[in-house]
């Protein structure tokens, strides 16, 4: 029953990756994740967003309409360039709202661990569960 109040909600997901725009500092990334946690938790968006390698990772979880506006703000966003769409599809149900009742920002290496051991156990319930792991491995296995 609780899945179901999800599905009819929550029906789109949106994954890019972004590179940062030169110019920008520690501080401007920080900023990102405090604004985006911030508004996103205020929307009831659920996802993941982490940064590494001078990239942005986010995956984002919501009513299509309302992920498709946010996504248009952060084309329009001047910290992120080179943004890829690398899944853009309606879902059954938002792989992160299993995880969190809010949307994460991913710091550290142990928060990464932590998303990558549930995203494991997760797989067998979405055909995106599997593509979003790949996406984070070179984070996951990073120095």
């Amino acid at each position: 029953m609780y899945l179901a109040v999800y599905t009819q909600k929550m029906n789109h997901t949106i994954c890019y990756v972004s590179k940062l725009s030169e110019g920008f500092t520690d501080q401007d990334v920080n900023e990102v994740f405090e604004t985006t946690q911030l508004n996103n938790n205020k929307a009831g968006i659920t996802g993941i967003l982490l940064f590494g390698f001078g990239n942005f990772f986010q995956v984002l979880e919501g009513e299509k309409k309302q992920i498709e506006r946010l996504f248009d703000v952060i084309l329009d966003d001047p910290r992120h360039h080179k943004i890829e769409t690398l899944i853009h599809h309606d879902i059954e149900f938002p792989i992160f709202a299993s995880y969190s009742s809010t949307f994460n920002v991913v710091k550290t290496k142990t928060d990464l661990t932590t998303i990558k051991s549930y995203l494991d156990i997760f797989n067998e319930k979405t055909p995106f569960t599997d593509k979003i792991t790949r996406l984070i491995n070179p984070f996951v296995h990073a120095p």
